[in-house]
């Protein structure tokens, strides 16, 4: 017997869990969607590495923004002590 599943069913699955049980479905038509879904998931992926590599991108650059403050102000006080 086999088990038929409906459309609340397979929304609530995990993309990943979905994409596998669209490639492996037999039908051309889930395993095709199952392929393309696979890609935007990989896409959504990249994306979200790619916002913690800003995120972190940003962090440092803060970081070197404040040394460079702090750098500034050593050279005006030693400017200031040479006048």
């Amino acid at each position: 017997m086999t088990m038929t599943h409906d459309r609340t069913h397979y929304r609530a699955l995990p993309v990943r869990l979905l994409i596998e049980q669209a490639r492996y479905s037999g039908d051309e038509l889930a395993i095709a969607l199952g392929e393309r879904l696979e890609e935007y998931d990989t896409d959504e992926a990249t994306i979200a590495d790619l916002l913690e590599d800003n995120k972190e991108l940003e962090e440092r650059n803060a970081r070197l923004l404040a040394q460079i403050a702090g750098l500034q102000a050593e050279i005006d006080t030693q400017l200031d002590w040479a006048d």
